[in-house]
């Protein structure tokens, strides 16, 4: 099992499709992705590790307004996965007018692609 692996993250949010793509700074080959839910997914590259993330409806998915996601202070997510299911949590930190605020999701899925069992963590400050 891997354990607490860390990778740095860049994000690019668009407000016009309010979707947020994520991915990790190191160069990978992409191989694969998995739907949490409804609006999140979660890609893989070759060798199974979580490479990218996208939320699509962001604003609804975080319940916040669209110009709140243009100043995103930081993103820290935890991939979970074990031999039946694969979770994740992302936790952003948000400023909202004068003040900071975390927001927090947490979905969650089958492993129906039998990724092997791993606990990453993915994070930055911007």
């Amino acid at each position: 099992m891997k354990d607490n692996i860390n990778f740095e993250i860049e994000h690019k949010y668009d407000i016009e499709s309010d979707a947020i793509f994520i991915n990790v700074k190191k160069k990978y080959k992409y191989s694969t992705s998995i739907e949490l839910n409804d609006n999140i997914i979660l890609d893989f590259d070759k060798d199974r590790n979580p490479c990218g993330l996208e939320i699509l409806n962001t604003s609804s998915v975080l319940g916040v307004h669209r110009s709140n996601l243009e100043n995103i202070k930081e993103i820290q997510i935890e991939v979970k996965i074990d031999e039946k299911s694969i979770s994740l949590s992302v936790c952003f930190g948000l400023v909202i007018g004068s003040h900071e605020k975390s927001v927090k999701v947490s979905p969650f899925t089958a492993n129906s692609i039998e990724v092997p069992t791993l606990q990453t963590k993915l994070a930055s400050a911007f």
